[in-house]
């Protein structure tokens, strides 16, 4: 009889889980990397469909080892442990030795001294990753000195407890999120590694691992447990079947490692051309350039709980008869904005396609009129102060939390981040990132918009944010607050003229033609960049862009 590893869950139990199961390409990788002699022992902390188990008894029938004495596996998901247990049972594992239960059960020395741990960790975001599994999982982690920010994912804790199962000397061979990259919460985990082992390599690919995923990921190799200062190396990869063919001994580029754990530099860098990175860099921490946080604050629009109800179309503001009072002019959308100024024009431009309206803003629960009491009633009616945000509110109808920005950010884009100065004194939900100035900024929002329109900038923040699926580019406010603008050397007269012409260029479409003036009048006259450097960041820039539009 034939049988046959179970298959990946998908939907909400996938979610649950933060099961998404490894195919056979990257997990005999992973075995073959990480399994060197026929005496290693191999740990699979979440084994799920079996894949790199499987991979472990090939590679240690191989080397002549004993796969039913040396190789171990934890799985939490009763169904998937007894669909995977019975094929590994009969590929010669030790039934006892594929443990149900949860990981972080599991201590150093109940289980043989391991040379190898291998595995895809489950990805449970923050919001999901609660009660007592995730107060043991950061109980673990604390154990071995590393307290990790509460925003930390599953994964996080599952890399630090599968560290502390091996011996020393050991590897670690891992399919991990590409936060590992850039999110702040995994930089004591990257301090932590670094302080592990001898050697670590992260291995990326311009072709997804997981192409139904908007998580991004990388395999993480590394060796030598018991080291105290690790050098860091990149191999960037076209794709998965690569790996099919890559040498023990690949060629890598290193990284500085301090650098990384420190948050000044991020993996993606090494993505470009190394004169661009230099360039880059140098720029950076140019007394010719500024970070967006030192101009501006960066921050969430407001969370109404319920858009459809909290946001009025003039004909539903008549239709209840609200006094204007309760309501405040807002942007709905990103597709609203056009220009690198929002004006009162745009706003009313919006209003016929719903791009904006009013946003229903009551700051007390005393003597509300006739007419809007009628409309909260209209509310509860369809449930709406139930929804989480409200139910949390006293009143639920109070939006907090509303400002009045100097300009609005996109954070989730497709071509690139837009900066726009809000002359219409607007507001906006979270739908879009807001923008106060900084009472020392020199420039006005419309200056600050200007600014954002080179080629330097348009690289910092493909560095400073992160790919998502379909190709979007999603920047947070910390992140945003990173990227890199010029401080050029120019009149304010002059700022402003560049600014009517780069508003109406973009106003037609014409962003490329826009970005050209930019460079011009910014990087080349007020910085003094030669073309030669300014090509080079534009290239850059679309170097990373299409990389992720790829994807």
């Amino acid at each position: 009889m034939a049988f046959r590893l179970p298959e990946s869950p998908s939907g909400e139990a996938a979610k649950a889980l933060g099961a998404y199961y490894t195919d056979q390409t990257i997990a005999g990788f992973l075995v073959r990397w990480a399994i060197r002699t026929p005496n290693d022992s191999v740990l699979d902390p979440s084994f799920g469909g079996g894949v790199f188990l499987q991979a472990a008894v090939q590679r240690l029938e191989q080397l002549g080892g004993n796969p039913r004495n040396q190789i171990f596996g934890v799985e939490i998901d009763p169904q998937a442990h007894a669909r995977t247990r019975l094929v590994l049972e009969h590929s010669g594992i030790r039934p006892s030795n594929l443990i149900l239960g949860d990981f972080f059960d599991l201590l150093p020395g109940q289980i043989p001294s391991l040379t190898a741990v291998v595995g895809n960790p489950p990805f449970i975001r923050y919001q999901r990753f609660t009660g007592e599994g995730r107060a043991r999982a950061m109980a673990r982690a604390s154990s071995e000195g590393l307290a990790l920010s509460m925003l930390s994912s599953s994964w996080a804790p599952f890399l630090v407890h599968s560290v502390a199962m091996l011996c020393g000397g050991g590897r670690l061979g891992m399919v991990i999120p590409m936060e590992l990259g850039h999110a702040a919460y995994a930089r004591p985990l990257l301090a932590y590694l670094a302080r592990s082992f001898d050697q670590i390599a992260f291995l990326t690919f311009r072709k997804k691992l997981f192409p139904s995923l908007s998580q991004d990921t990388l395999l993480l190799l590394a060796e030598g447990k018991g080291g105290k200062t690790a050098h860091f190396h990149l191999l960037d990869l076209e794709k998965p079947s690569d790996l099919n063919n890559l040498d023990p001994a690949f060629e890598r580029q290193s990284i500085e490692a301090q650098a990384l754990t420190s948050g000044r530099q991020r993996i993606i860098e090494y993505f470009l051309p190394p004169k661009a990175r230099a360039l880059y860099r140098e720029l950076s921490h140019s007394q010719q350039t500024q970070r967006l946080g030192e101009l501006a604050d960066v921050g969430i629009g407001y969370v109404t709980g319920n858009n459809s109800f909290f946001h009025l179309s003039p004909w539903q503001v008549a239709k209840w008869g609200i006094s204007s009072r309760y309501l405040k002019p807002a942007v709905r959308r990103a597709r609203g904005l056009s220009g690198l100024r929002f004006t009162q024009s745009d706003w009313e431009g919006g209003l016929l396609r719903g791009d904006s309206g009013y946003l229903l803003h009551i700051t007390g629960k005393n003597d509300l009129p006739l007419e809007l009491q009628a409309y909260l009633a209209y509310g509860e009616s369809e449930g709406t102060h139930q929804a989480h945000k409200c139910r949390v509110r006293d009143p639920w109808y109070a939006v907090p939390y509303v400002y009045q920005p100097d300009a609005f950010l996109t954070y989730m884009s497709g071509e690139y981040p837009r900066l726009v100065a809000n002359e219409a004194h607007v507001v906006a939900p979270n739908s879009l990132h807001i923008l106060r100035l900084r009472s020392t900024s020199p420039l006005g929002a419309a200056g600050l918009a200007c600014l954002w329109q080179t080629s330097l900038t348009r690289l910092s923040a493909e560095i400073e944010g992160h790919a998502l699926g379909g190709g979007m580019l999603k920047v947070e406010p910390r992140e945003a607050e990173k990227v890199v603008l010029a401080a050029p050397n120019l009149p304010l007269d002059a700022l402003d003229a560049l600014l009517a012409e780069l508003d109406s260029l973009l106003r037609i479409g014409r962003a490329e033609a826009a970005q050209d003036l930019a460079d011009d009048i910014i990087l080349i006259q007020g910085l003094g960049l030669t073309r030669a450097e300014q090509r080079l960041l534009r290239s850059a820039a679309n170097v990373l862009k299409e990389r992720r539009s790829a994807r």
